[in-house]
């Protein structure tokens, strides 16, 4: 039998052309981000309209393949990195990460356990140790890097089970777990996932600024107590999707440490602000928490999918999660050794680290400390500019880089009246393209919310949102003008007293 070469394995030139062309494609399209619109999307049925076809028994030239992502899929999405992205918590990755994405998916490391993956694993610990150290987290402290902040959660909710109450079916189904009406959605689904019962997954009030209530927690763990329940973990939140909001982290932890309960803070947003000052005052009580969640590919600019779980024991999440069939008996944990694989889900995983590390190195936590500072000065400037339009009502002040405000004209009061304008603002705006704004409800407020994550977006974006608001609102009033002469834009405030507020966010 003739040996010949696989048609898969492509040579070295081949590869090196192909390679510079996505290279040059990824740097066009990220050079180019302000030109194109921020957002565009397409129905079900018209998407699919643009790509349905059956599989290829035969190879195309792969020009044209690019050609038809570029004409097809490419334009229909929203563009997290662009500068008029600031809707949920984008992601903004550096040119850096993502090429450190590409080295790790190019090499395609195993990262699941030692032996085959030493010096990627070694490169996560390193990493690991990064974090905890940032959040001043005791040197015991280690985890793993995971999907995102939803695997990171499930995977410490499923480790304090199981220091809990072991596999005990009956004693699972009286555990119960606490967290604010504004935590995420993942902190639920967790719990459910977890196989508590959807009715001890406690949602409990908060605050007039949207943190959790310790009243409310203490009283609720009280009550399940008395009525047979066994309360497993608070989740509390450092940086919420809503509004930012940070729950009291000290007195949480404090009443965990009494009631001898876990203690998870879902940091998956403003973890990372601990590298500023602003965000260091947020967020004392942070290295008191029994587990972490991060999310890297928020505020330390990486691409999806990368989060984190620290774990201040991370024996309790192999306790949990250990499993060693017979075709992984060569590579049992020993000595030194650390297998990801067993501290959470995954057994397949590749190498997240390698992403975070190059832009990490790569810039230097200095010029990170420096981005974050930059959005939560423009919160703050956006926060003027809200606040200098009489058409504009702030609903919750900034924290971090999220704002939550509304259009509220003179003319209107109802509730349902001013929810039905900001919803049609929220859809017209986005609809136009420029700019990507979200909505959330805030004690049951239809509220407009914007997120400032990305390094590209400055004052003229923010600027241009504001007056995106009021235009559109305008328009849908009926009224077609701002209350000033057309053309005209509203005054933006010095740089000197957005310093000035920005000095001051921490008192």
């Amino acid at each position: 039998m003739t040996e010949s070469r696989s048609p898969l394995d492509l040579d070295g030139d081949t590869m090196r052309r192909l390679g510079t062309r996505v290279a040059h494609l990824v740097a066009d399209h990220l050079a180019t981000l302000a030109d194109q619109p921020a957002y565009v999307t397409l129905s079900r049925t018209e998407a699919q309209r643009l790509l349905t076809a059956a599989a290829p028994e035969q190879g195309a030239d792969f020009d044209s393949l690019v050609a038809t992502l570029c004409e097809r899929v490419f334009p229909y999405a929203a563009r997290e990195p662009h500068p008029g992205f600031v809707a949920y918590v984008p992601s903004c990755p550096t040119f850096p990460a993502v090429l450190g994405d590409w080295l790790a998916t190019g090499f395609n490391f195993f990262a699941g356990v030692w032996p085959v993956a030493a010096g990627p694993n070694a490169l996560e610990l390193t990493v690991l140790n990064w974090f905890r150290d940032w959040l001043g987290m005791p040197a015991s402290t280690s985890g793993l890097l995971t999907s995102g902040g939803s695997n990171a959660t499930f995977t410490a909710i499923v480790a304090a089970r199981h220091q809990a109450v072991g596999e005990d079916a009956a004693r699972i189904a009286r555990l119960a777990i606490y967290t604010s009406d504004q935590a995420h959605s993942s902190v639920v689904r967790a719990g459910w996932l977890a196989g508590l019962p959807r009715a001890h997954v406690r949602l409990l009030p908060t605050d007039a600024a949207f943190r959790l209530r310790t009243d409310a927690l203490e009283d609720a763990i009280s009550q399940d107590r008395r009525n047979g329940l066994l309360p497993l973990a608070v989740i509390a939140n450092a940086g919420t999707t809503n509004t930012g909001a940070v729950d009291p982290l000290g007195a949480i932890a404090s009443i965990c440490e009494r009631e001898r309960i876990w203690f998870h803070i879902d940091a998956a947003y403003g973890g990372f602000a601990i590298l500023t000052e602003r965000g260091r005052a947020l967020l004392g009580g942070i290295e008191r928490a029994d587990s972490v969640t991060l999310d890297p590919h928020k505020w330390l600019f990486v691409p999806f999918e990368c989060g984190c779980l620290l774990a201040r024991e991370p024996a309790r999440l192999k306790e949990a999660f250990q499993i060693m069939p017979e075709y992984l008996q060569d590579v049992q944990e020993s000595g030194e050794r650390v297998n990801f694989a067993d501290y959470g889900e995954q057994l397949t995983r590749y190498s997240r680290a390698v992403k975070v590390w190059m832009s990490v190195s790569y810039f230097g936590v200095a010029a990170l400390r420096s981005a974050m500072d930059r959005a939560m000065d423009l919160t703050l400037y956006a926060e003027q500019l809200v606040r200098a339009e009489p058409s504009l009502e702030v609903l919750s002040p900034p924290q971090f880089g999220i704002l939550c405000f509304r259009a509220h004209p003179a003319s209107l009061n109802a509730s349902s009246s001013l929810d039905a304008l900001n919803e049609s603002v929220n859809a017209k705006v986005n609809a136009e393209g420029q700019y990507f704004i979200s909505s959330t409800r805030l004690h049951g407020v239809f509220s407009l919310r914007i997120c400032i994550v990305g390094f590209r977006t400055t004052e003229k974006e923010i600027q241009g949102v504001v007056d995106a608001v009021v235009r559109v609102a305008n328009e849908l009033e009926g009224t077609g003008t701002r209350n000033q002469e057309p053309g005209v834009k509203s005054q933006k405030p010095e740089t000197k007293e957005l310093r000035v507020r920005s000095d001051k966010s921490t008192e």
